[in-house]
């Protein structure tokens, strides 16, 4: 069966500026692009009424496990509080015997910190409570919690993670990095059956604004690998996923082996990355960075001994894995860089990757295109954590998040979302990639803007790259797979601000629908 789509402004790639008017598809992929006039015959058609046709959008690092997992929970984002006050007032309407909650930003509280065990115990004395920072990086208890996990005043703090004390040693309910880990892999959780029908709620959201492919950004970092993996599972045993998957998996190589796992790319359920953790956050101010914090002070820190990353990465690479790093200092970013460059050694086609990138090193840029390593970065944060990056970065922020600089290293980059740490929308990010404005109202490097081409290509093009997808993927091109978004309005006619409210009519991936809104 062939199918044409005419009437319509048919981007082949980002940079396409004499669009098409028609598209054929046949099998799945596209059979022809060019004018109606000449178009070949079709067994269907269809008008598209002057729509804006664009290949499908890649969100290259996503959390949907978070996003799933936070809408079956009481979200401070969908709900949000301004006071610690209010918070608890709001937990106090939740139902069953643990109350859990997400999207935790104490940047939006008049109280600027976390809470603590201390503030939640007034109101739950006896019933559990815990918290996740909107980064997923933090997790904040009450001592009922504490007591149902088991977690005493003596316990030690894990390796890369804390659990916050006061002067007198006693446990804040504040645990930060592996200890948060430690203690989201122990709570309670829905069923397998509840997240996955979230994930794949997740996806369609997804799809309505026009992300056809997705990379799952940490399998094991929201609940534990296992129980994590074993809802994947569910969902591809008993639902039809609608868009491609890829899946980076929070695993070292022996962890890996021990469960029999093999590197596996594929066009639609790619797993073939192992994800690592080479420093903190600046939002927690514990990224790791050469010069102290402006705000806090304070280096940041890295997760693993020098020779311990080195060794993971080397027998990563000689696994057939690729390495993803979520590295956000300069500090930590200089080492991965380093670390990933002696792993590979000459063999610089497996496409390493670095995720966020937050406040590069001096002379990095030219050394990512040298590796072959490519750059994920979320320009979403820049308008979300504004504040927070000007504050704890002073006048380093102005190169914080970069773009245009990497694009003229020659680099490799990918957009994405991190959501729920960033908006989930890419217009969003593309709105915050062009104009760099914070939340706060300041602008954070404006150098480093790019352009909408340019901000689009790296949804598209750079996460098809990034997923190693671009031979089949990415262009609107005769032989590529005919994954496309349709969009009422035509983005390249809007300005900047306007961009958040773009929404996909339609979506095809493969050449099946597998999004529809308004009308046909």
């Amino acid at each position: 069966m062939s199918h044409l789509l005419y009437n319509a402004r048919i981007h082949r790639t980002a940079f396409d500026d004499d669009p098409a008017d028609a598209i054929l598809i046949r099998d799945g992929v596209v059979a022809w692009v060019g004018t109606r006039a000449e178009a070949p015959a079709a067994d269907t058609a269809t008008d598209l009424n002057g729509r804006s046709v664009l290949p499908g959008l890649t969100d290259a690092h996503v959390h949907l496990f978070a996003l799933a997992l936070s809408r079956l929970q009481i979200s401070f984002a969908r709900q949000p509080v301004s006071s610690i006050e209010e918070l608890v007032t709001l937990l106090q309407g939740a139902p069953g015997e643990w109350i859990q909650a997400s999207d935790l930003m104490e940047d939006r509280l008049v109280e600027g910190r976390l809470p603590t065990a201390a503030d939640l115990d007034l109101s739950f004395p006896d019933r559990p409570v815990l918290l996740r920072r909107y980064c997923g990086h933090v997790a904040v208890l009450n001592t009922a919690a504490m007591q149902a996990l088991g977690l005493a005043a003596d316990m030690p703090d894990p390796a890369s993670g804390v659990f916050h004390r006061d002067a007198e040693g006693r446990l804040t309910g504040i645990a930060e990095e592996t200890a948060a880990e430690w203690v989201f892999a122990r709570a309670p959780a829905p069923s397998d059956a509840e997240l996955a029908q979230g994930i794949l709620d997740v996806m369609h959201e997804c799809l309505s604004f026009g992300l056809t492919a997705l990379t799952e950004a940490a399998v094991g970092f929201s609940i534990g690998y296992d129980r994590e993996a074993s809802v994947w599972a569910h969902l591809r045993a008993h639902h039809e996923i609608p868009v491609r998957m890829g899946f980076m998996l929070q695993l070292d190589p022996e962890q890996a082996a021990h469960r029999g796992l093999l590197p596996a790319p594929s066009a639609d359920w790619s797993v073939e990355t192992l994800k690592y953790f080479a420093d903190g956050i600046i939002g927690g101010r514990s990224g790791a960075l050469s010069e102290p914090y402006d705000d806090t002070g304070g280096l940041g820190v890295l997760m693993q001994p020098t020779d311990a990353l080195e060794d993971s990465f080397a027998r990563t690479h000689a696994d057939g894995w690729r390495i993803a790093v979520h590295a956000t200092g300069d500090r930590g970013i200089a080492r991965v860089t380093t670390a990933i460059a002696a792993a590979q050694g000459e063999n610089r086609d497996r496409r390493h990757r670095i995720e966020h990138c937050f406040v590069p090193p001096d002379g990095l840029f030219d050394e990512l295109a040298e590796q072959g390593i490519v750059t994920v970065t979320q320009p979403g944060f820049l308008h979300r954590m504004g504040g927070s990056i000007a504050r704890g970065l002073g006048a380093r922020a102005q190169r914080a998040y970069p773009a245009a600089s990497i694009l003229r290293a020659g680099a490799a980059l990918a957009f994405s979302s991190d959501a729920p740490t960033g908006p989930l929308s890419p217009w969003d990010g593309m709105q915050a990639a062009m104009t760099r404005t914070g939340h706060h109202g300041g602008q954070i490097g404006a150098a480093e803007a790019v352009s909408f081409a340019q901000a689009l290509d790296a949804y598209i093009a750079g996460g098809a790259y990034a997923m190693r997808q671009e031979d089949m993927r990415g262009t609107l091109a005769p032989g590529m797979a005919a994954d496309l978004v349709v969009l009422r309005d035509d983005p390249f006619a809007l300005a900047p601000d306007d961009l958040p409210g773009l929404r996909a009519d339609l979506c095809m991936v493969a050449g099946q629908v597998t999004h529809r809104a308004g009308p046909a």
